[in-house]
């Protein structure tokens, strides 16, 4: 198992750690309903921390807390992942002029989630893949300097996480896909045109559309 725990870490940084890289990889799956013993006995820890876990996990979107039932692992409609990838769509078009003038911090970082993204996708790891895919954009919206839209930007893209993991889960070629498009992006912010970086950026976005689509 690889998860994207920080070495050692809280008992609740593990438990959510855990959690969320088996709903992610799919072994809970929509649906399924993870209980705070069960957590805490699958770690080895007690149940308070598993609920500091759970919490967490349903702020996000993957898990929905239930009085005395537990939590059930959350599942997604078409429409709902239309709905987020068309607010995405606004809000990193908006972004993307302002974060081009960030370029020169920017482009750093970008590159290093890049290169965790192809590591992951080497390692066939969901999870890990999708986390290093959302940091990306997220520090493309995070250089516009704009604090509303970047915490609006994480809303969505929490929303947006179990439909994307599920989108690649097992899918090599769209892994790939996706890095290569990435790879278009970051090579404009080698030049000095802004339109043609924002352009990359909504090229990017309506692929991830046309793709979530095809997916259905």
């Amino acid at each position: 198992m690889r998860t994207s725990s920080r070495p050692g870490g809280s008992a609740a940084q593990r438990a959510y750690d855990f959690a969320k890289w088996a709903i992610l990889n799919a072994v809970y799956q929509g649906g399924d309903v993870i209980t705070e013993g069960g957590l805490a006995n699958e770690i080895g820890i007690s149940r308070t921390p598993v609920r500091e876990a759970l919490l967490r996990l349903e702020v996000e979107g993957l898990v929905r807390l239930y009085p005395k039932k537990g939590a059930v692992v959350s599942s997604f409609s078409v429409a709902e992942v239309e709905d987020v990838l068309e607010a995405r769509v606004l809000v990193e078009n908006f972004t993307a002029a302002r974060s081009f003038a960030n370029r020169a911090t920017l482009l750093p970082q970008l590159e290093a989630a890049h290169g965790e993204m192809r590591q992951r996708m080497r390692e066939r790891d969901t999870a890990g893949f999708t986390d290093a895919d959302r940091r990306f954009h997220e520090l493309i919206v995070d250089a516009a300097d704009n604090h509303v839209l970047s915490s609006i930007y994480r809303t969505l893209r929490e929303r947006q996480t179990l439909f994307t993991s599920a989108m690649m889960r097992g899918r090599a070629d769209r892994m790939a896909a996706a890095v290569s498009e990435h790879d278009k992006i970051i090579a404009t912010l080698h030049g000095d045109d802004e339109a043609v970086f924002c352009q990359a950026v909504n090229d990017h976005l309506q692929w991830s559309i046309a793709l979530a689509r095809d997916s259905r």
